[in-house]
This record gives structure tokens, C-alpha cells and sequence, in this order.
């Protein structure tokens, strides 16, 4: 598909609507109108000699969706929707507005609508603080992964511990924080004492309502710092396999030793911490049928958590770079299929996000059992509350609309850290000051 663009500000819109329907190859634009397709001005498109005149943005991304429906035979069950927090939209607007407007589907309605009944049993506060840690070691870079992650091997780890502890001790907040995330990366690839020195230097400073670790790769994983996260206080933790397909775990380049994964599974669950599994559906090479496995193994396991990802390419992983993409058929299948075991199982979604370049067009959801919905994943994803990034390359988010991003790279952040401390703490300053 070859496109004409009058106004360059429409370019991100447009694009969001020809990647619902096409690949990222598929489509490009042009400076010349002879040469394309489709004309979009500033208020008509122009599609095999017919003019549709356009009231306003919002206007010619449906119209564009209804072109392109009609060229290639498909549509999204979430209609023109391409943003990543489609929750945020039910602020102004109404479940029919979804469905006749954005010509989202009655089945993602439901699903908004039961995420939605999930959150609104829970409070929540636009004046308190969360803590989010970014640990950026891992122990081997996974295929699909874009995050700025270092392979452990090639750092001084306990530079990067000295540093996070001496944010932690001057960052200027409550004592009484709602959550502590900590993640990354593998923060669990660290070792022992290292974890311990952290926690200690959160468990002097602050309290808090709920504290997740993400320990998501059995190969970083034993007994003794699963023993220590629970007398340290942390009570959820993230193991997530993300599949257990032999043969794709192979593809991505992450290793998992199915059984050592269960016994630490087992261990964790004793302790009684509450646990999350994240699986990826569209990965390379997985079909609806090796994705089986997983539901068969996780009826058995029964985690509190399981948040399905679908893959979005995103540049800067290999994935991406050498353009290796799943299938999005099969993950059309697998994504449906979730819905039978989600509720065969009594799992009821309680977060949602949207990625772009995702795969199917598809969506972000985690699933809870028993009322164990993490306070986490709902306040960052529906930005409720204040969360202070610590970390290198962590964010920092206001609910006043402040932001501040800590250096991208080891080397800044070492570098800049007082700098840094000294900058977050204003912007906490002036938020405290005025609410």
C-alpha cells in the first residue's frame, strides 16, 4: 500500500491505521501523488477516484479503517484503537461510544468492562508515592527483548548496588509508600548479599503496602534468595517462563530447565509468596498447538498471576533487527483459546495495556485467582499514583504530569546521579508543596 500525505503531523496517525492492516514492509509513503494509492489531505481522502471529506482526525482514521477494511478483507477487534491504554478512553467516553465510534468489538468491550469492574474495587490515592527499581543485569540477552539490558558478565555489579542504595537513601518521599517494584532486566541474576543490601536499605527508610521482585528466569533463581526475599518482606514474586515450548524457548535464546523451574516453583509457593507467570503468545515458531502445553501445565501450577503478553517488535531486538516475526494466525488461535482456559480456570483480568507493532493487533492481560490482583501493574499502566524510578534508565512519573528519566547508559548514571537525586527531588518537592 502506497500512501500520500498532505499534512506530515497526520504521519503517526496514519501509520497507526496501515500497520493494523499491513506489515511494516507492506506499506510506505511517498512525496508524489501519481505514485500512490491512497491521497490523504487535509480534509479528504482520495481512494480509486472517490473523494470522503473529513471533519477532523479522528474522522479520517475511520474512514482510512473503512477503506482499508475493504481492500484486504480484514478487520481489528479493537477497531481503530491503537493507543496503549484503552481503559483511559472509558474517562470521557462510553461503552457504546467504543463500539460505534472506534468500532472496538462486543468482545473487547467486555473485556474492558471486566477489567474495569476489577479496578474499581480498589482505591487508590493520586497523592501517594511507588518506588519502581530497575536491576538491568541479565544473564543472556533474549531474542525479542529491546530493553537496555547489559549482560551481568561484563559489569561490576556492586558499583551499580552502591549507586542504587545511595538514591534510595536520598530520594526525598513519604516513609509510607503504597508499592516497591523491583525489576528490570533480571533482578534476581544478582547475588545474595547483593539483594539483601538493597531490601535492607528499603525496609530502613520506608514501609509500604505491597513489595513484587521480579525473579523471572529460574536459571538466576535458588532456595536461599527465594528464603531471603520472604524474610526480607517481599511478598510477590514474577517467574516467568514465557513459554515452555522447547523448541521456541530455543528461538528466543532462554534457556529454562523445566524441572528445576517447578521445584523452585513448588519452594516459592510453600514460602507463600503470591506468584506471576508471564507467557509471550506470537513468538517465533510457536503454534496454537505447541501453546497447549502451557495451558495443560499450568492447570496444574494454578499461579495466582498469569499476565499473556503478545509480542510487539519493537527496534533494537534481534527480533526486530533481523525482521523474524511469529504467526499471527496462530496467535489469533492461541489468544482465543486463553479465553476458554482463562475461564475454565476462574481467572478473571484485572490489567490491559496495548503496544504498538503488536503482534495480531492483539493485547496485554493479566489475570488474577482468589483476590490477587497486583496493586502494581493497575497503577502504572493507569499512571494512578506517583512512581519514583531508581536506577538507570528508570522513569519517574508525577500525577501532576512531571517526568523525569534517569540516564539511559551505566556510564551517565554513575556520573550523574547527584545530579540526578537533586532534580527528582525538586519536582517531589513542588508536588508535596501543592497538593
Amino acid at each position: 500500500m502506497i500512501v500520500y500525505l498532505d499534512k506530515e503531523n497526520l504521519r503517526k496517525d496514519v501509520y497507526d491505521i496501515l500497520n493494523i492492516f499491513y506489515e511494516r514492509d507492506d506499506f510506505c509513503f511517498v512525496e508524489e501523488k501519481s505514485k500512490a494509492d491512497i491521497l490523504i489531505e487535509d480534509k479528504k481522502i482520495i481512494y480509486d477516484g472517490k473523494e470522503i471529506f473529513l471533519k477532523d482526525k479522528l474522522d479520517m482514521k475511520i474512514s482510512l479503517y473503512e477503506i482499508l477494511e475493504k481492500i484486504t478483507g480484514k478487520s481489528s477487534a479493537w477497531g481503530i484503537l491503537t493507543g496503549s491504554k484503552p481503559l483511559k478512553l472509558l474517562k470521557n467516553h462510553s461503552l457504546t461510544d467504543l463500539k460505534n465510534i472506534y468500532k472496538v468489538s462486543d468482545k473487547k468491550i467486555g473485556l474492558l468492562k471486566s477489567v474495569k469492574l476489577s479496578q474499581d474495587k480498589k482505591n487508590f490515592n493520586k497523592n501517594d508515592f511507588n518506588i519502581y527499581i530497575n536491576i538491568p543485569f541479565c544473564p543472556k540477552r533474549c531474542s525479542y527483548c529491546s530493553y537496555p539490558t547489559i549482560v551481568s558478565n561484563t559489569v561490576d555489579k556492586k558499583a551499580y548496588i552502591k549507586t542504587i542504595i545511595k538514591e534510595i537513601s536520598e530520594i526525598n518521599i513519604p516513609k509510607k509508600l503504597d508499592t516497591i517494584y523491583i525489576g528490570g532486566g533480571t533482578p534476581s541474576n544478582l547475588d545474595k548479599e547483593d539483594i539483601k543490601r538493597i531490601l535492607k536499605a528499603l525496609d530502613n527508610k520506608f514501609s509500604y503496602m505491597e513489595f513484587t521482585f521480579e525473579a523471572g528466569r529460574e536459571d538466576s533463581l535458588d532456595f536461599d534468595k527465594l528464603k531471603l526475599l520472604k524474610d526480607m518482606g517481599v511478598g510477590r514474586i514474577s517467574l516467568n517462563p514465557q513459554t515452555f515450548t522447547k523448541s521456541v524457548l530455543k528461538n528466543i535464546d532462554r534457556p529454562l530447565d523445566f524441572d528445576n523451574f517447578i521445584k523452585l516453583y513448588d519452594y516459592a509457593k510453600s514460602l507463600g509468596f503470591i506468584i506471576n507467570m508471564d507467557f509471550i503468545i506470537g513468538l517465533f515458531g510457536e503454534s496454537r498447538e505447541s501453546f497447549r502445553k502451557n495451558f495443560n501445565i499450568l492447570e496444574k501450577l494454578r499461579p495466582n498471576n498469569i499476565t499473556f503478553h503478545a509480542l510487539a517488535q519493537k527496534v533494537g531486538s534481534k527480533f526486530f533487527e533481523n525482521k523474524v516475526n511469529g504467526d499471527k494466525d496462530e496467535a489469533y488461535k492461541i489468544s482465543n483459546d486463553i479465553e476458554n482456559f482463562i475461564k475454565e480456570n476462574s481467572y478473571k483480568p484485572y490489567y490491559l495495556y496495548r503496544q504498538k507493532n503488536i503482534i495480531g493487533n492483539l493485547e496485554n492481560v493479566g489475570y488474577e485467582i482468589g483476590n490477587t490482583a497486583q496493586r502494581y501493574n493497575i497503577l502504572i499502566n493507569e499512571e494512578l499514583e506517583n512512581i519514583i524510578g531508581l536506577g538507570m534508565n528508570s522513569n519517574t512519573k508525577l500525577t501532576n504530569g512531571k517526568k523525569y528519566r534517569n540516564s539511559r547508559n551505566l556510564r551517565d548514571y554513575y556520573k550523574n546521579i547527584g545530579d540526578e537525586i537533586y532534580k527528582k527531588n525538586k519536582l517531589i518537592e513542588e508536588f508535596l508543596i501543592n497538593n
